[in-house]
């Protein structure tokens, strides 16, 4: 005959879930560029998107470990309280008035990136573009004093 669950010292109760311990999906030390990143995350969370019908939560911490966490979770729910300055952002999440969740293009989630990620983390540009061309200079146009701009307004 066989035992029932109910005789074990086993706990069947969700906080099992919610207590586990969450590990980085992986390092931006594998990844060189923004766009490299954005690509790896855009795959993530498509792969979540259509395997599990969910939205992702991607949150990068100072030690740069990336957490890429099903949203919906209690778990992940609990993660994104408790780490809140980590998150980047929810991703590909069914809407609430209902219709069809979108994966992000890159761009959007290349800005995010910037937005989110210190200078230093990665670089913009791919290392080895063309050897024999000149990186484009970014001009640096003045502002006028915060006064002067009131007025004209």
């Amino acid at each position: 005959m066989a035992t029932s669950n109910h005789d074990t010292n086993r706990d069947p109760t969700p906080r099992r879930q919610v207590e586990r311990r969450i590990k980085p999906a992986f390092c931006l030390d594998d990844c060189t560029t923004v766009q490299e990143l954005a690509q790896r995350l855009q795959k993530r969370i498509r792969q979540t998107l259509y395997a599990r019908g969910a939205g992702t939560v991607v949150a990068i911490n100072s030690q740069a470990e990336v957490y890429l966490l099903m949203a919906g979770e209690a778990r992940t729910e609990r993660f994104y309280a408790e780490q809140y300055d980590w998150v980047m952002g929810t991703y590909a999440e069914l809407p609430m008035g209902g219709g069809n969740a979108a994966v992000p293009d890159l761009h959007a989630l290349e800005e995010d990136i910037r937005f989110h990620l210190p200078a230093w983390a990665l670089d913009d540009e791919p290392a080895q573009l063309d050897q024999g061309a000149e990186r484009p200079v970014q001009l640096q146009l003045p502002f006028p004093p915060l006064h002067e701009m009131a007025a004209a307004a």
